[in-house]
């Protein structure tokens, strides 16, 4: 059995130095990996309900939220063997070129610890603020994936979908090795390869729902924390 451990991404005194402490006694004592999540804002009045279940309450700790690639970098520097991946990024709210080229320099730096974690994303708040269509979220992922194994590729690179074209092109950095895709919920269960685990996306009229309603409000109460 392995264990990951999501860094602190609050808001806290000394960021910096919160977060690099976390990482370095995380892998001291024995963490497999380090996390980070990914919220863009914190609606007053959300459109959705926390995890897409109509009428739940989004919790406290999302109220702020430090973007998880830049903290994963910092992690990379303190640390030598934790794997370091996002646990998710919305998918449809990143260019899928951009995200690629990140994800990849990510992997340089660690030394080839890096992980990409996504997902289609259940909040239309943070897509309309990021100019996407929540509609598309689901083929927005399915190409995220395709175009991040295009562009890891050997040079030259040719690739095409809905939202971008590369054509005969030299894309760089890649990664140090084949960097791990894990994908949660929806129809991308149906395209799940090796390093795609499945996922599954709760219906809040299912008892599974109903059980994760029930742990996410209990986990949102004073002195209590959890995490998507």
């Amino acid at each position: 059995m392995r264990f990951g451990l999501y860094l602190p991404q609050g808001e806290l005194a000394d960021a910096r130095q919160g977060v690099m402490t976390v990482a370095r006694e995380a892998e001291r004592i024995g963490y497999d990996s380090l996390w980070a999540f990914e919220r863009t804002l914190f609606p007053l009045e959300p459109a959705d309900g926390m995890g897409g279940v109509p009428g739940l309450p989004w919790a406290d700790f999302y109220r702020h939220n430090m973007d998880p690639l830049t903290l994963l970098t910092l992690a990379a520097a303190v640390t030598e063997k934790v794997r370091l991946g996002t646990g998710v990024l919305v998918a449809g709210l990143h260019p899928a070129h951009a995200l690629a080229r990140t994800m990849a320099t990510l992997d340089q730096v660690s030394g080839g610890r890096a992980v990409l974690g996504l997902g289609g994303g259940w909040s239309s708040d943070e897509f309309r603020a990021a100019g996407a269509d929540v509609r598309r979220r689901g083929r927005s992922l399915e190409e995220t994936v395709d175009a991040c194994r295009a562009l890891w590729g050997p040079n030259p690179v040719s690739y095409r979908d809905s939202r971008m074209v590369v054509d005969n092109a030299l894309v760089t950095p890649k990664p140090l090795g084949r960097l791990p895709i894990l994908l949660g919920g929806g129809k991308t269960e149906r395209r799940a390869g090796p390093d795609r685990p499945q996922g599954r996306r709760l219906d809040p009229r299912r008892p599974r729902a109903r059980g994760r309603r029930r742990h996410v409000e209990a986990a949102s109460r004073p002195g209590r924390r959890s995490r998507p």
